[in-house]
């Protein structure tokens, strides 16, 4: 019986020894009757603070004594057995010890505090040598101070003493990341930090803050970092595209060149308003020159009349137009390309620009339509009313009149 009454009165002593900020720890507990009579010190220590965003904090001090010899088995055996058979002892004096710690870091820091939930177990446990450990838990209300979310801790441990068997965890909740502690702890973990004595506090300390993981993602102004990254993507696409259509050259009929491959992939983008535009200046130009309908029946036919299917599947778009014009004597307005190769007007001019832009394709304005020619073909000029037939009669000197 006295075996278990000095372990008892060693962890008391040991929990308010480091919660009050004694000058002693563990193993200089005065009149410590356990180490005394068998000689043998507190092994470990380790005491665990778990705050959360209330500001309370589940406290655990866990007390190791390795069981090395048989006697220290059975003075643990029998302390076990005497708690299991009446728990209410022990928590009973353990929370009067602490409602008096806790009641004078209460006037300390001028913050209501208060005990609760004071639990007391026994065990044998391998870490990885045979352990006894007798552990200590209650709640400890408004041990921290919460403000705007941040969570501060510390001020009611103030000049706290770790000897050099004892440890202090000091944790956070998930929702929230470490923001400052002080003094620099031995180890920092994922939601906490750790002092491993001898630690000797000094005024002030220990000090540990944790904030809102929100609060850590966000620049000093208030912009989250998540909004500043989708600013900056928006920004760089839209000057990528204003440096592309700058590089573009730009075709007579207004439209932007571009790589074969690149013009097949705008042909699925290409606006309604530019196939609209397109259309309606190549109707318009029909009704208005007489030129345009003569030049139209020139190209309307090949010998027989008809123009000879093209094999969409086995030609690339550049090769449709090439072999259309081809089977069309080597020239043909712009529009019936189109009309042809059942093409918008966007995607035949994004096409043919750009084999005029690699020099398989000629064109030339005739009134308000593109008229498109193979190089060996030759063409009139930009601003040339003149065609085909209009050279024809001067050739033969009848003195006909240019087409206008």
């Amino acid at each position: 019986m006295k075996r278990t009454t000095a372990l008892l009165v060693v962890v008391c002593c040991l929990v308010v020894a480091l919660l009050v900020g004694a000058s002693t720890g563990v193993s200089g507990v005065a009149g410590d009757p356990f180490a005394q009579q068998e000689e043998i010190d507190p092994d470990d220590v380790l005491i665990t603070a778990d705050v959360d965003a209330e500001g309370d904090a589940v406290w655990t001090i866990e007390y190791r004594v390795r069981l090395s010899t048989s006697d220290e088995e059975q003075a643990f055996e029998e302390f076990r057995t005497d708690l299991e058979a009446d728990p209410a002892a022990y928590t009973d004096r353990f929370r009067g010890r602490m409602e008096t710690t806790v009641g004078a870091a209460a006037n300390a820091t001028g913050r209501e505090m208060s005990v609760s939930n004071v639990s007391v177990t026994a065990e044998r446990r391998e870490i990885p040598q045979e352990y006894g450990v007798v552990t200590y838990r209650f709640r400890w209300g408004g041990f921290a101070t919460v403000e705007d979310g941040r969570i501060a801790a510390g001020d009611a441990i103030d000049g706290m003493f770790l000897d050099e068997e004892s440890s202090l965890i000091l944790s956070w909740p998930d929702s929230h990341e470490l923001d400052v502690a002080s003094p620099a702890p031995a180890e920092t973990r994922d939601g906490s930090v750790v002092w491993i004595g001898p630690v000797d506090f000094a005024g002030g300390e220990p000090r540990v803050s944790a904030v809102p993981e929100s609060a850590v993602s966000s620049l000093p102004g208030g912009l989250p970092i998540l909004a500043v990254v989708g600013l900056l993507v928006v920004l760089g696409g839209a000057v990528a595209y204003v440096r592309r259509d700058r590089r573009s050259p730009v075709a007579e009929d207004g439209s932007t060149a571009g790589s074969s491959a690149s013009d097949e992939r705008r042909d699925e983008t290409a606006t309604d308003a530019e196939a609209d535009a397109e259309a309606a200046a190549d109707d318009g130009s029909t009704d208005d020159s007489p030129a345009d309908d003569e030049s139209s029946d020139g190209d309307s036919a090949g010998d027989d009349g008809e123009v000879p299917p093209v094999d969409a599947e086995l030609l690339s778009n550049e090769e449709q137009v090439l072999r259309l014009l081809e089977r069309e004597g080597g020239r043909m307005k712009q529009k019936r390309v189109a009309e042809e190769l059942d093409w918008t007007a966007a995607k035949t001019s994004q096409v043919v620009t750009g084999l005029r832009d690699e020099g398989d394709l000629e064109g030339f304005r005739l009134g308000r339509e593109n008229v498109l020619t193979l190089p060996d073909e030759g063409g009139a000029e930009d601003g040339n009313d003149g065609n085909d037939d209009a050279r024809d009669d001067s050739d033969d000197g009848t003195g006909g009149a240019s087409a206008t």
